[in-house]
């Protein structure tokens, strides 16, 4: 057992283990329908989680752990074509609930808003609205991962960033330019 704790707190392993998140996040944000787009999104979430309680950055594990109970509730509605709004109001008080519980000073409001957005983003159908509400949410990632020196999370959203602009450019531009070609 001293052996398996003695490897799991190893600077090297917890900045690993924070890379599988950064590949799922990678694949997700390039996906072209929302259900692919969502999984990859909580299991982004789950690695997260356990990888900035790793850090031992307590709020940024447990708002990304909460997220793995309300993107499935989202992603479930839409499914139904049921309405998310109330979930959205309700999940956006209980981060406003977390986020003050676990206050960690300035860097805190950047997790606030990044979960904000992310939450209210997954709970609407729109793959393009998702990237551009994960665009800013992402910044705000970069600038908490810094604040906890997670490589792993910083590499993440740089990548991130990266791909949500090339996909909105080749995917979401691209389709808008088409749709105005046939009008």
């Amino acid at each position: 057992m001293e052996n398996f704790l003695s490897f799991i707190q190893n600077p090297y392993f917890i900045q690993s283990f924070g890379l599988i998140g950064t590949v799922l996040a990678l694949i997700g944000m390039q996906s072209k329908t929302y259900g692919r787009l969502a999984a990859c999104k909580i299991g982004n979430e789950v690695i997260d989680g356990l990888h900035y309680l790793l850090l031992g950055q307590l709020d940024g594990a447990i708002v990304n752990f909460v997220s793995c109970v309300t993107n499935p509730i989202y992603w479930c509605r839409i499914k139904r074509s049921k309405t998310t709004r109330p979930f959205q109001i309700v999940f956006g008080l209980l981060f406003v609930s977390i986020v003050l519980w676990q206050w960690n000073g300035w860097i805190s409001i950047f997790i606030l808003i990044a979960k904000l957005l992310s939450s209210v983003a997954l709970g609407i159908n729109s793959v393009r609205i998702i990237r551009i509400l994960n665009l800013i949410s992402s910044g705000c990632w970069l600038l908490y991962s810094i604040y906890a020196g997670s490589i792993a999370g910083i590499l993440t959203n740089v990548l991130l960033l990266i791909s949500l602009i090339t996909a909105i450019i080749r995917i979401d531009l691209r389709e808008r330019r088409a749709i105005h070609a046939l009008a």
